[in-house]
């Protein structure tokens, strides 16, 4: 049925939740937050602190600008009564033009909200340094010429046009950026219920530019919005779907027995079929003839069957016989969404003369909206002719053995035959990120396929001792009193086994309503199930008696709770009175609950300066290693961002940021509690990590790892 065509200019009455609007000139300048109607156009100036400044220009146009700003948005458009559906009210066009100047994490989009279900939307043309919103996507729809991949988000307890809440946001991001053109926003629509995105009673659809812990400016030079009338059928295509593996697991596995199995040259290498040098099997694929590293050997991958934004398993097995040493790289080569050509290493390994390595990474993500896929084999900066062998891609988690025989003296680090101070020395300075050649697996001395501290520690006794059993640290004293200046610590450090890699991993921004099946009470329990404990750092105006009882259980489990101030500002913005008032009125709530006296600080958003240090009382606790939960980290990305600086060593006796409102999060910690158990770790709190290192924490300063 045809709808009537209705002019932006046309009143209606808002949500009796709306705030209330007020009318403003066409010279009106925001530099707060503020909402109004201007030429038949709703505005909206919306944040959180910083400064920002939106300038209307007249028939749905402005400027605006933002800097120093956590977030961010303006917008103009039309606001509706929340009693219609996108279906009853008709299509909704936008034809826009915006001159647009982000400086880092920022969208231009169109952008609203729905009731019953409440629905944060979002049809994203362009954006600034990141691609939001970093998840997974569903599948992919084609409107207005362009292609969107499709996405839905959770989330949990964050601002809405309902206060802070539990909600669901949608998003259509193109693939490729645009700064003008037309936005069928109801086909968006349409295409999302398609796909099982319930949309609710509409409440909002603008132009909107917004900026998230960044800079920029934008001028919105047209702005047409245009509602009623037919919408107009998106085409949707299926969601991707992961074609079954073979019999043994792989989406291709080449063997170079038959056929080069449509690996191709790339550069100017030559690539022949040889049995000169088999690894497996008889024959193998010879690369020669490079005139450059980059020369090498590749196959093209289907993102029918490797699917952008899915993780999966590739190795291949390589091999030179003409120098001492090589650096072979496994890279994948894309075209990103906005067509550019871009390179990631998937897997690297060192291999001597003659000597068999593997190239392997059981979980490697291919970029979200990557096209044009080339999974090939190089040198790092040379131009040796090599061989490849038994190269395989497969599902994710797929531990492919390379059933190459090597003759490994665990603590020759070095590679000489012998194990001495020298294969000490090498392994320290590798752990301290310097270039330095090593056996890996000479160096990981409990063969748990993960090099850190606690290998070199073992290294060390077997030097000192014959015996790569550790030596016990002397016991620490538990006993606390108060010094002038220093925070007094009474934590419990005797569960704890000092010769093991420790963490404390810290959650933000609680608590949060659902009881144990929420995202907090899954990591509460997941972390606690596996014997360890957390540090939580409690926001105090979100406390209430509903979900009060979260606190009671973290402390109830033994783990710390801990001030993330009463209403989250920047602390670096407030007067000395107003630092502490924030501190203060939280620490008062916590002290009810758990009664306990003492609270360590996360400062809101990280941020210090002078005068919050003087006026702070407690020690102040940032990160080093941020998990990006926050910035909508997937969760194999969290995991992969842990597991890897745990692989290097550099997680040990670190802060790590994380927040307890994210499913992603919860998700996370589910896998790493056990895994990070099984592999040696210990989580703790911030005051057992200082504690059980000998180390005290003073009032007033900064702390991100335990140096």
């Amino acid at each position: 049925m045809k709808k009537q065509i209705m002019s932006i200019l046309a009143s209606a009455a808002l949500c009796t939740a709306m705030i209330p609007t007020s009318f403003a000139s066409a010279a009106t300048i925001l530099t707060d937050s503020k909402t109004g109607v201007e030429d038949g156009y709703n505005y909206e100036l919306w944040k959180d602190y910083g400064d920002t400044k939106m300038t209307l220009t007249g028939n749905g146009t402005f400027t605006c600008e933002w800097s120093n700003i956590n977030n961010c948005l303006f917008r103009t458009g039309k606001k509706f009564d929340c009693t219609q559906t996108y279906k009853e009210i008709g299509n909704i066009v936008v034809d826009y033009e915006v001159d647009y100047h982000p400086d880092g994490n920022s969208y231009l989009c169109v952008y609203g909200w729905t009731r019953d279900p409440l629905v944060e939307y979002y049809i994203v043309d362009c954006w600034g340094t990141w691609r939001p919103p970093g998840s997974d996507s569903i599948g992919t729809i084609e409107v207005d010429g362009g292609t969107y991949d499709v996405y839905k988000t959770d989330r949990i307890n964050q601002p809405s046009i309902d206060g802070d809440t539990t909600f669901v946001q949608y998003w259509s991001v193109r693939q490729e950026k645009r700064t003008s053109g037309t936005i069928n926003v109801a086909a968006h629509f349409e295409a999302w219920e398609n796909m099982g995105l319930k949309m609710g009673k509409l409440y909002e659809a603008a132009l909107n530019v917004e900026g998230y812990q960044s800079a920029g400016s934008a001028t919105v030079l047209k702005n047409n919005l245009i509602v009623g009338g037919d919408i107009p059928d998106p085409i949707p295509t299926e969601p991707p779907t992961e074609p079954e593996p073979d019999a043994d697991g792989y989406f291709f596995h080449s063997t170079y027995e038959k056929d080069k199995d449509d690996w191709t040259s790339r550069g100017d290498a030559v690539t022949t079929l040889t049995s000169n040098a088999a690894a497996v099997g008889t024959q193998v694929l010879a690369v020669t003839g490079r005139t450059d590293s980059w020369n090498g050997t590749a196959r093209e991958l289907s993102t029918s069957t490797f699917i952008p934004g899915k993780a999966y398993s590739f190795s291949v097995l390589a091999m030179q016989d003409q120098t001492a040493s090589e650096d072979f790289k496994l890279t994948l080569q894309y075209d990103d969404a906005s067509g550019e050509t871009q390179y990631s290493t998937v897997a690297e390994s060192t291999g001597a003369k003659g000597e068999w390595v593997q190239l392997a990474e059981t979980s490697y993500t291919i970029p979200n909206g990557a096209k044009n896929l080339l999974l090939y084999v190089e040198t790092a900066d040379s131009m040796t002719d090599f061989y490849i062998d038994e190269a395989i891609g497969a599902p994710e988690g797929t531990k492919i053995s390379a059933d190459l025989e090597t003759s490994v003296k665990p603590g020759d680090v070095n590679d000489d035959g012998e194990v001495t101070v020298l294969d000490a020395a090498t392994f320290q300075k590798f752990l301290l990120g310097l270039d330095v050649e090593l056996d890996g697996d000479a160096a990981d001395m409990n063969a748990d396929g993960i090099l850190n501290i606690y290998d070199l520690a073992l290294l060390k006794k077997a030097l000192l001792y014959g015996t790569t059993e550790p030596e016990p640290k002397p016991p620490v004293d538990n006993s606390s009193e108060r010094v002038e200046g220093q925070w007094y610590n009474t934590a419990d450090v005797s569960w704890i086994d000092q010769n093991k890699p420790m963490v404390a991993i810290c959650f933000d921004d609680g608590p949060v309503n659902g009881g144990s099946t929420s995202s907090a009470g899954r990591i509460q329990t997941a972390i606690a199930d596996n014997g360890f404990h957390a540090t939580f750092f409690y926001w105090g105006n979100r406390i209430n008696s509903t979900n009060e009882s979260e606190i009671t259980r973290a402390h109830e489990l033994g783990f710390e709770i801990a001030n993330h101030t009463w209403s989250h500002p920047n602390l670096t913005e407030l007067s000395a009175d107003g630092i502490k008032d924030e501190i203060n009125k939280c620490k008062v709530e916590l002290t009810r609950i758990t009664g306990e006296t003492d609270f360590l600080l996360r400062p809101p958003y990280l941020a210090v300066n002078d005068s919050v240090k003087e006026n702070a009382g407690v020690p102040l606790i940032n990160c080093a290693v941020d998990s990006a939960d926050w910035n909508g980290a997937t969760t194999q990305q969290i995991i992969n961002t842990i597991t890897s600086k745990m692989a290097d060593g550099s997680l040990d006796n670190t802060v790590v940021l994380m927040h307890e409102t994210y499913d992603t999060t919860a998700e996370a910690m589910e896998y790493l509690a056990p895994y990070m158990k099984e592999q040696g770790w210990q989580i703790v709190t911030v005051s057992e990590m200082f504690k059980a290192n000998g180390k005290e924490m003073k009032n007033g300063e900064v702390y991100n790892y335990v140096s």
